[in-house]
């Protein structure tokens, strides 16, 4: 049996940015997470979503939000790796505690 799973939770470091494939009939948007070590130091992770939900995550996903994201690592032929999630749950967006204040 073989399973894969991660589990990241962290702030984005930009807009997620709605894309579609080369050939026009896959739609997917990506974003980076940002995970602080708690001192100094951070790991990013760049995330890709794909299908219907990527409108949404294209649409909620904005500078500095707290992102939880649970997937799997995909890893390329040029050796970078990516998060392909599965859920993808939305934090706190620190522009709307802005907007309140």
């Amino acid at each position: 049996m073989n399973f894969q799973n991660i589990v990241i939770v962290g702030n984005a470091t930009a807009d997620a940015e709605k894309k579609v494939s080369q050939k026009g009939d896959v739609e997917y948007a990506t974003f980076d997470v940002a995970v602080s070590d708690g001192k100094e130091k951070a790991t990013f992770f760049p995330v890709v979503v794909f299908g219907d939900f990527s409108d949404t995550v294209a649409k909620y996903v904005t500078k500095g939000r707290e992102i939880l994201v649970s997937g799997r690592v995909r890893v390329s032929d040029k050796g970078r790796f990516s998060v392909v999630a599965d859920t993808v749950r939305f934090g706190n967006d620190p522009r709307r505690v802005e907007e309140t204040a």
